[in-house]
């Protein structure tokens, strides 16, 4: 059957106006769902991305091989805005900025060529006589709205007679503020009630919230790219949802509650192979809670690792893992040579109920009789890394003796600990004449670095104890469980010191001091391979943006002098300082400052971050230079 196409669809990236912006992993995987559903109800169909940094107008020179280089887009100089303040104005190129302003830019396609490019495809496209054209924009942080508005003027501008439909995190955080900011009558519809059909819908410019589940789990329309410009990398969404609320985050907002829902391991595994199969080496999920469903994802990074037709492959997950989740995995044990770290093999602890013989109807009785039913608890040989160097020589449900090489005797033995748990322990280490040992991690951690993933991102936003408890994040960030995980990720082959391992700070934040983000920075920087710092911005619809209402309504800020690298909360920051500290008065450059530390401080010699505690000239005259400072750091170093 031939679909009828007489209906045009223009998807837009808007570009933003941001004082930095980095543009990697930028792809508007959201829009691109929203395209192929599109397709599939007889649209025609054109896409701009505003963002992308492989296109020709990006202002990168050259395509180069390694896609990590595009992290850049062009810009230009917008206006000068003044830190904590409402205050913006245009200024001369030259003009010397203030310590306490920034430019800020226009990054991205400028909007007067997109009003450009726009015009002569309308004139292109002047015989196809489309019953209906509609401009599909996604919009995502809130405080980069005022883009957003500027790409709706302009389309309606050029297309007087088009409809808009606004999407994404910015219209589903804050749709009272799209309601009334952008310069149309917009009806807000709720994802899940849109209908193409409707004309009364149809009719109307629509600021859309919440996800479209028909267009959810539909692959990525990334053919709408010119060959040459196409992103060299694709998002996967495997999952959508958090069960966890922290006060400044807005996941149970954006996917309409709590509950986890997982897309079929069958549609991950096709979209990765036809996407492998397209030349798509890089693959990038990004999850609201990645390990969430741990099952299902290790079942995903098995059968990547099974499948020798996607060898090559390299994976990231930018948006992070959580810490506690990992750590809460069962144990893959690996038997290793202390002299170079080699992993020659590995083992688990495997659990199997008894097979149900019981003639049990009623649901209850069939209840209790499952938790009367006995678990068999036993050692499994995992994988010889040596191939054949390792050898079972006995074994039993209670232990195992390998032999390696030709008369290193390895005796490992199931051990019950005060927990109740099930530990594997190497009896006879000492008498090891290779120098083996045998440690437990995680299993997704080992799976993860089987499977191709390049680097690793942490959440380890503060290590003050007080804050995660005030923001409601101790399930997931403490430093024990940070130093445990980064101490696994080390034993499967991560190089914590060479930007294997990224850590996010978090600062900004009310109630903070400088202490607790020094101590943070510096702690980070000694123990991973870059800092990656998130100035805080309140997130409309969440506990901390409603905490913080009166204060914004006071400065009367609106979303984009929320954003955090303008530092809106610095007169709180000043006040509660000067409570805490009388004798200092903190100025706005000293926290412009502490942004251009943690830049400076990821900064590579010889591969590796600058490690402050070290036993070197450098590190000692900084030590010194900071004598007087005091900080619980050197517990941990």
């Amino acid at each position: 059957m031939t679909i009828s196409r007489n209906k045009l669809a223009i998807l837009i990236n808007p570009p933003i106006y941001d004082t930095q912006y980095w543009a990697r992993w930028s792809m508007p995987h959201g829009l691109l769902k929203i395209a192929t559903w599109l397709r599939y109800e007889g649209y025609d169909l054109k896409l701009y991305d505003c963002l992308n940094p492989y296109g020709e107008g990006s202002g990168i020179p050259e395509r180069v091989a390694d896609f990590e280089s595009y992290d850049a887009v062009r810009k230009q100089k917008k206006s000068v805005v003044v830190l904590a303040s409402t205050e913006e104005r245009e200024e001369q190129m030259s003009y010397k900025l203030k310590p306490n302003e920034k430019w800020k830019y226009i990054f991205g396609l400028p909007p007067h060529e997109l009003e450009d490019q726009l015009t002569n495809y309308k004139n292109s496209i002047a015989r196809k006589k489309y019953k209906s054209v509609e401009f599909w924009i996604t919009s995502i942080m809130t405080y980069w709205w005022e883009s957003t508005r500027d790409v709706i003027e302009l389309a309606l501008r050029v297309f007087p007679e088009a409809k808009i439909r606004l999407g994404g995190i910015y219209p589903t955080l804050a749709p009272w503020h799209a309601e009334k900011k952008l310069g149309i009558d917009p009806l807000l519809m709720k994802g899940d009630k849109l209908d193409l059909n409707d004309e009364a819908q149809m009719d109307r410019h629509l600021v859309i919230y919440n996800e479209v589940p028909a267009a959810s789990n539909l692959d990525l329309a990334t053919d709408l790219y010119d060959d040459k410009e196409r992103p060299p990398y694709t998002i996967l969404t495997t999952s959508r949802g958090c069960p966890h609320i922290c006060s400044y985050c807005a996941s149970n907002v954006l996917n309409d509650g709590t509950k986890v829902r997982t897309r079929t391991f069958e549609d991950v595994i096709a979209e990765i192979k036809d996407k492998f199969r397209k030349n798509t080496r890089v693959f990038c999920f990004y999850e609201d809670n990645l390990l969430m469903k741990m099952q299902e994802f290790k079942r995903i990074l098995k059968a990547v690792l099974a499948d020798k037709s996607l060898q090559g492959i390299k994976i990231y997950a930018p948006e992070g893992i959580e810490i506690g989740v990992a750590l809460s995995d069962r144990k893959r044990y690996l038997l290793k040579m202390r002299s170079d770290k080699s992993i020659l093999a590995t083992l688990s602890i495997e659990t199997v109920e008894e097979q149900d013989t019981s003639s049990a109807i009623d649901i209850y009785e069939a209840f209790k009789e499952s938790k009367r039913r006995t678990k068999r608890t036993f050692i499994k040989f995992e994988e010889d890394l040596t191939h054949g160097a390792v050898v079972i020589k006995e074994q039993t449900d209670d232990h195992i003796v390998l032999v390696v090489g030709d008369d290193d005797k390895v005796v490992l033995r199931k051990a019950i600990k005060e927990n109740g748990r099930t530990d594997l322990i190497y009896e006879n280490e000492e008498q090891s004449s290779l120098g083996l040992y045998l440690v437990g991690v995680p299993e997704i951690v080992y799976l993860m670095r089987l499977a191709g993933f390049e680097k690793i991102y942490l959440p380890l936003e503060t290590i003050k104890k007080e804050t995660n408890a005030r923001w409601n994040r101790s399930w997931n960030s403490n430093l024990s469980r940070f130093e445990s995980l980064l101490a696994a990720l080390e034993e499967v082959g991560f190089d914590t010191r060479k930007q294997n391992i990224n850590a996010f700070v978090m600062f900004g934040l009310p109630g903070e001091d400088l202490e607790e983000i020094y101590d943070t920075a510096l702690y980070a920087s000694e123990r991973v391979g870059s800092v990656i710092p998130m100035l805080f911005t309140p997130v409309p619809s969440t506990d901390v943006y409603e905490q913080y209402r009166p204060y914004i309504e006071e400065h009367r800020f609106d979303l984009h002098h929320l954003n955090g690298k303008l530092f809106p909360f610095f007169p709180m920051l000043r006040d509660q300082m000067k409570m805490k500290y009388p004798e200092y008065e903190i100025e706005i450059a000293d926290y412009v400052r502490v942004e251009s530390f943690m830049q400076r401080i990821n900064s590579k010699i010889n591969g590796q971050s600058v490690n402050i505690y070290a036993d070197t000239k450098v590190a000692s005259t900084f030590r010194q230079t900071y004598s007087e400072y005091e900080s619980f750091i050197k517990e941990w170093v």
